[in-house]
C-alpha cells in the first residue's frame, strides 16, 4: 500500500491554525510533567545499561491515564499526538544529557554551573527540532517502524469503547507497571547498613575457577528494568549482550592472564567494544539498505487527508529561534567545554546533514546510529581544535553538540511520521517539541547530578552506573586529545581483526535468510561493557518475549499466524515498556527520597542497594 491518501483526487480540506496548539491548562501540565519524567528515566536507563527510549508509547498511555484522572472526557487523537511529541522530546534530551556524562568519567570534578548547562541543552534541543522540521515532508514517506507503531497505539487508546469494555493497552500499563514497581522496591531496598547486606530480592551470583586460567564471577540481575528492556528489544539483542559479556571473562581475560597486558584488561575491553560498535555498525547500515522495509500505511489510516496551512509567522519565528539557538550553543560550548567558536560552527554545519542521513537510515531500517554521528565528528574534525586547547573535555564538546542535535532531530522525525499517519498539524508538533526540549533540559541536568551523587559519586567502569555509551565517548576523546597516545601492537591486531570480522558478521545480521537467527551486533558491543549480570537478565527478558510469541502463534498458519505475531509484538511491547518505565521511575524516586532524608538528618530505616 502506498503512503498516500485513500483518494488522491479528492479535494482536501484546508485548515489554518496558529503555531500554539489549543490545549487546556491541565493538558499542558500533564504533558510537561511527563516530559520531565521521561527525561529523568532516560538518563537513568542510558547510564545503567546504555539503552534509552524516548518513551513515545509510554507517553501515549500515561497521558491517557493521567488525563482520565482529571477529566471524564476521552482526549482526541490529535491531543494525545501532541502529548507524545512533547514528552518524547524531553526523553530525547535526557538521552543526550546521559551521553554528556562522558565528561564526568574523564573528570569527576567537572561541574559547570547548572543554569549554563540547562541553557546549552535547551538551545541544542530547539535547534535539533528545527533540523527535523526542515526535512519533514520527505522523511514522513519512509517506514519509521517505531513511529508507525505509535500511531497504531494512539488510535487504539482513543477509540470509543463499548459499555464496560476496557482499553487493553491502558490495562496492561497499569498491571505491568504495578508489578514492576513492587519488584523494583524489593530489588533496590536493603534494611541493613552493612556493606555486605543484600536487597530483599538480590542478584544471583556464582563463581567459576576450576580448570580455568582465572576466576570468573557470573550472575543474573534482579532489577526488573533489565527484564523489561529484554522484553522490548527481544531475544536477538539479549543473546548478543549475553555473548558479548561472556567474551570478556572467557576470551579476552583468559588471553591476557599472565601477560604484561593483564593490568590493562579494562582498556582492552573498551577498545574491542569500540571496534564492535563503530565500523561494523556502519557496515550494517549499508547492508540494511539492500533489504530495507517498504513504507506502508497500516489499515485504517489516511495520511494527508487534511492540508494544514502554516501561519505567516512560522518562517520568521524559526529563523530567529535558529539563529539565537546557534549563538547560544557557540557561546556556552566555549564557556563549558572550552570549544572554539569555529569548531562549534563547523560541528553544527556538519551535524545538520549527518542528522538528515541519520534520519533517513532510521526511517528505513529502524537502526538509529546517533552515537556514530558524534564519533564521526570526533574522528574527522578533531583537528579544528588547536593543540593548545585540545583536551578530552573540549573534544567531548563536539560530540555533545552533534549527538544532541542528532538525538532530538531523529526523535522529531519519528514524531512527524506518527503525526502524518494520524493527520496531525506539523507546525503545532514542532511547537510542543520546542517546549518538551526545554523542559527536558531543565529536569535532566539536576537529575544527572543527583544520580551521580546518590550512587557513589562517579560513573563508569566498576560503578553502579556503568554508562557504556559515555564510556566509549570518553575513551575516544582521551585517545585523540593525547599527544603521546599509543596502542600496543597486539591490541591493534585485535581491534583491526574484530572490526573486519564484525563487518562480515554485520551482513549476516541483515540478510533475510539469516537475520532472525543472528545475535545483535549492537548487543554484543554493549554486553562487553555492562557485564554478565545485566546482560543475562536482559537475555532472559528476550526469552520471555519469544515464549509469548510462541504461545500466540502455536498451531496457527497463514493470516491467523500473522495476526498472532502482530498481537504478540504489540502486547510484549506494551508490557515491556510498562515494566521498563515503572522500574526506572521507582528507582529514581528512591534515590530522591533517600537524599531528602539525608538532607533532613533523618534515618529512613532502609537503604539503597547498588549491587
Amino acid at each position: 500500500m502506498s503512503d498516500q491518501p485513500s483518494d488522491p483526487n479528492a479535494e482536501r480540506p484546508v485548515v489554518r491554525e496558529g503555531q500554539i496548539p489549543r490545549l487546556s491548562a491541565a493538558e499542558w501540565i500533564v504533558f510537561a510533567v511527563l516530559a520531565g519524567v521521561l527525561a529523568a528515566t532516560n538518563i537513568y536507563t542510558t547510564l545503567l545499561i546504555g539503552w534509552g527510549d524516548t518513551g513515545s508509547i509510554i507517553a501515549v498511555l500515561a497521558s491517557v491515564v493521567m488525563l482520565g484522572v482529571i477529566s471524564k472526557h476521552k482526549p482526541a487523537i490529535h491531543t494525545i499526538n501532541l502529548g507524545q511529541t512533547m514528552v518524547s522530546a524531553g526523553g530525547s534530551v535526557g538521552f543526550a544529557v546521559a551521553s554528556y556524562a562522558a565528561v564526568r568519567i574523564i573528570d569527576p570534578s567537572f561541574d559547570p554551573p547548572v543554569p549554563q548547562l540547562i541553557c546549552l541543552f535547551a538551545a541544542m534541543g530547539m535547534l535539533g527540532a528545527m533540523v527535523g522540521a526542515s526535512v519533514r515532508e520527505s522523511m514522513v514517506k519512509y517506514f519509521w517502524p517505531s513511529g508507525t507503531a505509535c500511531a497504531v497505539i494512539q488510535k487504539s487508546v482513543t477509540a470509543e469503547l463499548a459499555p464496560g469494555e476496557k482499553s487493553r493497552p491502558i490495562w496492561m500499563l497499569k498491571v505491568w507497571g504495578s508489578v514492576a514497581a513492587v519488584l523494583t522496591l524489593l530489588a533496590k531496598i536493603k534494611l541493613d547498613t552493612a556493606d555486605d547486606a543484600h536487597a530483599i530480592l538480590h542478584a544471583w551470583k556464582w563463581k567459576l575457577q576450576a580448570g580455568m586460567p582465572s576466576e570468573k564471577e557470573l550472575g543474573l540481575g534482579a532489577d526488573p528494568l533489565y527484564y523489561g528492556i529484554g522484553v522490548v528489544v527481544g531475544p536477538r539483542v539479549g543473546l548478543g549482550m549475553l555473548l558479548g559479556s561472556l567474551a570478556v571473562p572467557f576470551l579476552i581475560q583468559d588471553n591476557l592472564v599472565g601477560t604484561a597486558f593483564e593490568p590493562k584488561l579494562g582498556d582492552w575491553v573498551k577498545w574491542i567494544a569500540i571496534a564492535v560498535l563503530t565500523l561494523p555498525t556502519f557496515a550494517a547500515i549499508v547492508f540494511a539498505y539492500l533489504y530495507k522495509t517498504p513504507a506502508i500505511v497500516p489499515p485504517g489510516f489516511t495520511p494527508g487527508r487534511t492540508e494544514y496551512r502554516a501561519p505567516a509567522s512560522r518562517n520568521p519565528v524559526y529563523i530567529v529561534l535558529g539563529l539565537v539557538s546557534a549563538v547560544v550553543i557557540g557561546w556556552l560550548a566555549k564557556d563549558v567545554f572550552n570549544l572554539p567558536f569555529a569548531a562549534t560552527a563547523v560541528t553544527i554545519a556538519v551535524a545538520w546533514p549527518l542528522c538528515m542521513v541519520n534520519g533517513r537510515v532510521t526511517g528505513d531500517t529502524d537502526i538509529n546510529p546517533i552515537r556514530l554521528v558524534a564519533i564521526v565528528l570526533l574522528s574527522g574534525f578533531f583537528w579544528l581544535i588547536t593543540k593548545e586547547s585540545r583536551t578530552a573535555i573540549s573534544m567531548l564538546g563536539m560530540a555533545v553538540v552533534a549527538g544532541t542535535l542528532a538525538s532530538v532531530a531523529v526523535d522529531m522525525m519519528q514524531d512527524y511520521r506518527t503525526g502524518h499517519l494520524v493527520d496531525a498539524n506539523p507546525v503545532q508538533q514542532t511547537t510542543v517539541q520546542f517546549v518538551g526540549s526545554i523542559i527536558g533540559a531543565i529536569v535532566a541536568i539536576p537529575v544527572l547530578n543527583m544520580l551521580i551523587a546518590g550512587l557513589g559519586g562517579r560513573i563508569g567502569e566498576g560503578m553502579p552506573l556503568k554508562a557504556p555509551g559515555a564510556t566509549i565517548w570518553a575513551k575516544m576523546a582521551e585517545a585523540m586529545s593525547a599527544e603521546d597516545f599509543t596502542m600496543a601492537p597486539e591490541l591493534k591486531y585485535w581491534v583491526i581483526g574484530v572490526s573486519l570480522l564484525g563487518c562480515g558478521y554485520a551482513f549476516l545480521t541483515v540478510w533475510p535468510k539469516s537475520a532472525r537467527f543472528m545475535p545483535s551486533l549492537f548487543g554484543i558491543g554493549i554486553g562487553m561493557l555492562v557485564g554478565v549480570e545485566t546482560s543475562s537478565a536482559i537475555f532472559v527478558g528476550g526469552l520471555m518475549k519469544s515464549a509469548v510469541t510462541l504461545v500466540y502463534t502455536s498451531g496457527k498458519t497463514g493470516p491467523a499466524r500473522d495476526d498472532g505475531l502482530e498481537a504478540a509484538g504489540n502486547d510484549t511491547m506494551l508490557a515491556g515498556s510498562s515494566v521498563f518505565a515503572a522500574a526506572a521511575v521507582v528507582s529514581i524516586l528512591l534515590i530522591i527520597v533517600l537524599r531528602l532524608f539525608a538532607a533532613a538528618g533523618i534515618d529512613p530505616g532502609f537503604y539503597l542497594a547498588t549491587e
